[in-house]
């Protein structure tokens, strides 16, 4: 950033896309809580960005199709026609959206949301963008000449990280793969969110000792999508880097926690090929399914009870991993995965005598080639 002042004696910050995002800058200026026009220019457009007291008041642009008109046209909610004759009444201090209430081809309480709506298409584009530069106008907003909107600054930066395709800025975003992100316990934020299901599942594996790469080892989601979703939540500082004196307490704990990993992604391995067996038999034999787990979990705790003390297939037909942790704590870590592992093979064994036993060899085959499944995907483990 260069700050500069111009005529008026405003303070004026200037620099270029290319050597930050916009995310990272618009939160930074958000965070500020700094009052102005925030503009970004490439060669085609020139957007605007009316900020103060932390929130975004309002967005213009010169892209055509980002217009009020284009964007209430786009979504159906005028017609052409309609579009058409207000746009010849346009003149200075006679705004398209005032136009159109008074035409009756807008209800008055629609005129804020669909406002608010062109913001969000404009900002969504923005976030996207990787070249240009941009420029801060640091001064005061009159009201009488900016519509005030109720637009979350946090969810509007989820909402275009969400959307983002920069692998680049995505990985600048979240400091490298040895990055070990914390919560940050901003409770008020987390109120404040829109979070999906699949970032709900990231922000869970977020702990203050798992990196960045252990965590993509976790999630089910794609390496690209969890990374991105990393970032965006360091964005809107639900988690945060480590501070002075934590890296050595990551490092001290990294070897333990990256034997508990390879540890959960074998018995993770193992739930799938569970779940797969729990689902193709609840449709063979119903809520029956529910009565053959415990079965076949009883029989294989008269060997293996401690480990799977507390256990319950019901429902989905996984095996909690963290009781069965808990259940072998005082083992050292190499006795650990050897038990776990030969117990789990056991259940496997016995659901397939098991299904030969009751239900005969056609459905014996089906589980078979789940089984068989399984295993190549965990020998890949």
């Amino acid at each position: 950033m260069e700050p500069a002042r111009d005529s008026s004696d405003e303070l004026t910050i200037r620099g270029e896309i290319e050597n930050t995002s916009v995310p990272d800058l618009l939160r930074s200026i958000l965070s500020s809580g700094e009052a102005g026009v925030l503009t970004f220019r490439n060669s085609e457009f020139t957007k605007s960005l009316y900020v103060q007291g932390g929130r975004i008041l309002f967005a213009a642009s010169t892209d055509p199709d980002e217009r009020l008109g284009e964007s209430l046209l786009l979504r159906g909610k005028i017609t052409a026609r309609q579009y058409l004759d207000a746009s010849k009444q346009i003149q200075p201090g006679r705004r398209l959206g005032a136009i159109l209430v008074e035409m009756g081809a807008l209800d008055p309480e629609d005129l804020i949301p669909a406002v608010e709506q062109q913001v969000r298409d404009i900002l969504m584009d923005l976030f996207q963008w990787t070249r240009g530069e941009y420029e801060f106008v640091i001064k005061e907003m009159d009201p009488s000449d900016i519509l005030s909107l109720n637009v979350s600054p946090e969810n509007l930066v989820l909402e275009g990280i969400r959307h983002s395709r920069a692998w680049s800025r995505i990985y600048a975003g979240i400091g490298g793969l040895e990055t070990v992100p914390f919560p940050t316990g901003k409770t008020e934020v987390l109120y404040k969110l829109d979070l999906t299901d699949d970032e709900q599942e990231v922000l869970t594996h977020v702990n203050g000792r798992s990196t960045v790469e252990q965590i993509c080892q976790m999630s089910y989601l794609p390496n690209f999508e969890t990374c991105r979703i990393l970032w965006a939540l360091f964005l809107v500082r639900v988690i945060r880097r480590a501070q002075a004196g934590e890296d050595a307490a990551v490092s001290a704990n990294a070897r333990e926690r990256e034997n508990a990993l390879d540890l959960e992604d074998v018995v993770e391995r193992f739930n799938q090929m569970f779940a797969r067996i729990y689902g193709f038999l609840r449709g063979r034999i119903g809520d029956e399914v529910d009565q053959f787990m415990e079965v076949v979990l009883d029989e294989v705790s008269r060997q293996y009870g401690s480990l799977l003390a507390g256990v319950d297939l019901k429902g989905y037909g996984r095996a909690d991993f963290e009781q069965m942790l808990a259940n072998v704590a005082d083992l050292p870590p190499e006795q650990r995965k050897g038990l776990m592992v030969a117990g789990l093979n056991e259940l496997v064994y016995c659901i397939q005598l098991t299904v030969r036993t009751r239900y005969g060899p056609e459905e014996a085959a089906v589980i078979s080639g789940i089984i068989k499944e399984g295993f190549r995907r965990l020998a890949g483990a």
